[in-house]
């Protein structure tokens, strides 16, 4: 009986054994899960392909060399639809299927997923989100942007080096865009501008029909310099047409976003409009380093086009994200600890530095578009 005893003890033990065993080389061959809530559908959907190309590229670039101690990257992607309520949606399935490290874009989008995030202990990653809510003292959200609190003091720099003193402005209905003019009107009125009339237009149709608020600026013409608009929706085009079609004359003013929206591709339509940039380039130039120079070459090799920042962006995020885990280990506040502190590095969109709230500061440059191509403002 003792010895029938021992012999059931000892199968019990290396049972036990061969379980943890196979858990543990589970555990060790399982795949590191990061997520992208990306733009696949909606008016904004054109930058989606962007966001997909890059971040898979930056996973299958790190796969390729063994992924992180043998253990693979998988790059699990939920619609966000640029749209608040879609974007939570997203988040909640990527949460459902293990994921712990989220990137996402767009102002309403992580607007939306900060807060759950956070609550979460989960690290949210943002590439080009403008929204002043972002600054919330919290290094589980990180973000590479330049931001409504860099585009407000450099619009009213911009309009300054013009000689613009009076503006209309004609923007997006959402975080974006009321984010955006808040900091612009601080920093404007506090330098002696005026704005003379705003129009929030309405973002979540795909008619692109723009009239209405168009012409309620154009009765405003005589009476200002400039008009400040902005635009990342698939309808830029017509906006643009449409603007041109009613009439206005005056000056334009615009931002990154819409003067590298992809889905402007008759870029002349825009000649003459002064705008707001990276000092990243989808142009190659003698300054850019090494890094910057092969991320291009390979983007463009492979997609068949020159990556704009949100592309290269989107790139040099997922990368942060695998260095942080590589780095710190496969947990999401140890591995926003170690991107907060990390100084001068050589990303694709230059070299940045990450500060307690895991924010990086940005230049901003001048560009305006001439004969159809983007040329610097002397």
């Amino acid at each position: 009986m003792n010895k029938k005893i021992i012999i059931i003890g000892i199968l019990v033990l290396v049972s036990i054994v061969i379980v943890v065993a196979l858990n543990i080389f589970s555990s060790e061959k399982s795949t590191i899960k990061i997520g992208g809530a990306f733009v696949l559908t909606g008016p904004v959907a054109i930058l989606g392909e962007l966001q997909v190309n890059a971040a898979n590229m930056a996973v299958e670039d790190v796969n390729a060399q063994g992924g992180i101690n043998g253990r693979k990257i998988e790059l699990i992607i939920e619609d966000s639809a640029f749209d608040p309520k879609t974007a939570l949606n997203a988040y909640q399935a990527l949460k459902l299927k293990g994921v712990k490290y989220i990137i996402a874009d767009g102002s309403p989008v992580v607007s939306s997923i900060r807060p759950a995030a956070l609550k979460d202990g989960n690290l949210i990653f943002a590439v080009g989100a403008t929204t002043p809510g972002y600054f919330d003292g919290s290094d589980l959200s990180c973000r590479i942007a330049l931001t409504a609190k860099n585009f407000g003091p450099a619009f009213t720099q911009l309009l300054e080096k013009k000689g613009y003193k009076s503006v209309v402005a004609l923007l997006p209905d959402n975080e974006y865009g009321h984010g955006l003019y808040d900091e612009f009107t601080k920093a404007f009125t506090a330098n002696g501008g005026k704005i003379i009339a705003v129009e929030f237009y309405n973002t979540t149709s795909t008619a692109g029909d723009y009239r209405t608020n168009i012409t309620k600026l154009k009765s405003f013409q005589g009476d200002v310099d400039a008009m400040i608009v902005l635009q990342v929706s698939n309808t830029v085009e017509p906006m643009l047409k449409q603007i041109k079609e009613l009439g206005w004359y005056k000056s334009m003013v615009s931002d990154y976003y819409m003067i590298n929206n992809p889905a402007l591709k008759e870029l002349s339509l825009a000649n003459g409009i002064d705008f707001i940039d990276y000092q990243y380039s989808r142009e190659s130039s003698l300054n850019e380093s090494e890094t910057e120079k092969t991320f291009k070459e390979k983007y463009t090799a492979k997609f068949g086009s020159a990556p704009v920042f949100i592309g290269a962006g989107h790139y040099d995020v997922t990368k942060l994200i695998i260095e942080g885990i590589k780095n710190a280990g496969d947990n999401p506040q140890k591995v926003a600890n170690y991107i907060s502190k990390l100084k001068n590095y050589e990303a694709v969109t230059g070299n940045i530095s990450f500060n307690d709230d895991c924010e990086v500061s940005r230049d901003t440059v001048f560009r305006t578009v001439q004969d159809g191509k983007i040329i610097d403002l002397k």
